[in-house]
């Protein structure tokens, strides 16, 4: 006797889903059949399963198999070849009898009554039953000792195709900001998850993936269905785990097979911020940068998942206009959120080196960055020069520094609007280190 488990048995589900599209999913069923049964056909599991992850306690397996041969047109007609079909007149509800011969370029049948060949016949195909072997939904099948059920059983396994991702929305306004961070959760593993306790795991895990399952994941058709929750109070519950984040939603939700669901995270009002503009050798125009501290005195000190950044900013009519989005990585508690957004417009740089000479085995270099800033505004400038000759040693510069580390030295500055300041750094290269460590 065969006996069937589908996913209204489920007593709980919970799914934990990482950010590199796959999840771990983990049911919690009942089982309960009043004659002996040898054999269980465990449905509405996900298409993507990957069958070498299955964990099963509360029952004693002997043979697992994964059906994954759905039922379509196709498969259908090809099962049928060489047998009865009809085709059946949508309006006088008439049946022809057919022969199925061949189903490659349409529909070729030879008619029962008449042997006369009819090609693509119009009307509804009408199959006498479901072929063995097809199935609608996928399933795993397993062979048990022969045996009565009555028990709670455990299954998990990891699928992929199912993924989520943080997005960020920032809006600025006379020096504070509004920050709204939200998940999407996309479901693309060839199932539906009912009221099921979500976990997202934040981190780098290590897989190992074949080509063709790249492939697969990479052209996967998506059709999404966006689902949209708002809350002012938090929605995920976060704590470390296993040397990565883990983020827990306080809600059991449906997640639909060709899916994506947005869910609120995070809320931020009235925390401050800086803007800088960053120069480097090779600028022509600064990148701008806005710059927040991960700390409790400006509303925050949690760590943010890796995601998309689009930042607003309020015009002088008071509407939020679009002016840039970045990347960030995932941000540990406490350091601090950098967000490129763009080139600055009214601030124009120029880096030149103005004179490089030679004495004996020293080698002097004079370097200088001219910037004119044109707003009207006063402004922060981060200069960031880097050396790329080793053993170097400063001699003398216009403006103080901070060095970053043996390569890298940082200028840090205010100006004023209409301003322009040159910034300049004298230093030598000392090459009788690198002739002894050649020789």
């Amino acid at each position: 006797m065969r006996y069937q488990s589908m996913k209204d048995q489920n007593k709980r589900l919970s799914v934990t889903i990482y950010n590199d599209k796959f999840g771990l999913v983990k049911e919690e069923r009942k089982l309960y059949s009043e004659d002996p049964t040898e054999e269980i056909q465990y449905v509405d599991v996900a298409k993507k399963i990957e069958t070498d992850s299955i964990i099963i306690s509360g029952i004693h397996v002997l043979e697992l198999n994964f059906d994954f041969d759905l039922v379509s047109k196709a498969k259908l007609l090809e099962k049928y070849l060489d047998e009865i079909i009809y085709i059946q007149d949508k309006k006088t509800k008439e049946k022809l009898a057919i022969r199925l011969l061949s189903v490659r370029d349409g529909i070729i049948g030879e008619r029962v009554d008449t042997k006369e060949i009819v090609i693509n016949p119009e009307g509804e195909l009408v199959l006498p039953s479901l072929p063995a072997g097809l199935i609608a939904k996928p399933a795993l099948l397993w062979k048990v000792p022969r045996t009565v059920l009555d028990q709670i059983i455990n299954v998990s396994y990891l699928t992929k195709g199912i993924s989520w991702d943080a997005n960020y929305v920032l809006n600025l306004n006379d020096g504070e900001f509004q920050f709204t961070g939200w998940v999407s959760i996309n479901n693309q593993s060839g199932t539906t998850y009912e009221n099921a306790e979500i976990k997202l795991i934040a981190g780098e895990i290590n897989r190992v993936e074949d080509i063709e399952s790249i492939y697969e994941d990479e052209h996967s058709y998506r059709n999404d269905e966006l689902v949209v929750y708002n809350s002012v109070e938090p929605s995920f519950e976060e704590k470390s785990f296993a040397d990565q984040h883990m983020y827990t939603l306080n809600r059991p939700i449906t997640m639909k097979d060709e899916q994506e669901k947005q869910i609120n995270f995070l809320n931020v009002s009235s925390g401050t911020y800086r803007k800088l503009y960053e120069v480097n050798r090779y600028s022509d125009k600064p990148n701008i940068s806005i710059e927040i501290d991960n700390t409790k005195e400006n509303k925050l000190e949690i760590p943010l998942p890796k995601g998309k950044v689009k930042v607003y900013e309020a015009d002088s009519d008071n509407l939020l206009e679009f002016i840039g989005e970045d990347k960030i990585s995932h941000i540990p508690k406490k350091l601090p959120i950098k967000i490129t957004i763009g080139k600055a417009f009214d601030i124009v740089c120029e880096a030149l080196e103005v004179d490089r000479y030679k004495e004996n085995n020293l080698e002097f270099i004079e370097f200088h960055y001219n910037i004119d800033n044109h707003k009207e505004e006063a402004v922060t400038i981060k200069v960031e020069h880097q050396f790329y000759e080793r053993d170097w040693e400063m001699i003398e510069t216009s403006h103080q520094y901070e060095k970053l580390d043996s390569n890298t030295v940082l200028f840090h500055m205010e100006m004023k609007p209409d301003e322009k300041v040159v910034i300049t750094l004298q230093y030598v290269i000392d090459h009788t280190i690198y002739i002894k460590n050649k020789k």
